[in-house]
């Protein structure tokens, strides 16, 4: 069972491995990325921030498809982790247990951004994809930590003037 995909440009760091996985309670954190999956060093940096308890897996986005496809994780809850919103959108047209994409601090670093909240900014080119997953019927929000202000896609397409 997929708990929440988050959109996040940092993968996996404090707010994803202690304020998210405290309370989501997850069996397995997994990190749904291309680079990461295939590059050592990103690999060590987040298996140092994974939380006790938890197992964590890196796996390019087509393993992690397979992954969150199979039986064998059915009674599992995971939390998923992807880059940005486009590769949550791209999984979600492969697995159909994706209910819910929080946009956490994806887009933060980008001179394009649109500020949706003040720790939360997003392109239009996010914007498009988290559109269409809404448009699937998919609860699209942003909202930094679990305790903090969330914003649901209303309020995320209003700060695109959509």
């Amino acid at each position: 069972m997929i708990s929440l995909l988050r959109a996040d440009d940092r993968l996996v760091h404090g707010l994803v491995a202690v304020s998210w996985t405290n309370q989501l309670h997850p069996d397995i954190l997994l990190v749904a990325n291309d680079h990461a999956a295939n590059d050592a060093m990103t690999k060590m940096t987040m298996k140092l921030a994974k939380p006790a308890g938890v197992t964590l897996g890196i796996k390019d986005l087509k393993t992690s498809a397979k992954i969150l496809n199979s039986s064998k994780y059915a009674n599992k809850k995971i939390f998923v982790v992807t880059i940005n919103v486009q590769d949550a959108f791209e999984l979600k047209q492969q697995v159909s247990g994706i209910n819910k994409v929080n946009i956490g601090t994806a887009g933060i670093h980008y001179e394009d951004a649109v500020s949706v909240l003040p720790q939360i900014k997003m392109t239009a080119e996010e914007f498009k994809y988290a559109k269409q997953l809404n448009d699937q019927g998919v609860e699209v929000f942003a909202q930094v930590t679990p305790t903090a202000e969330s914003l649901n896609y209303s309020g995320i397409a209003k700060a695109f003037n959509k």
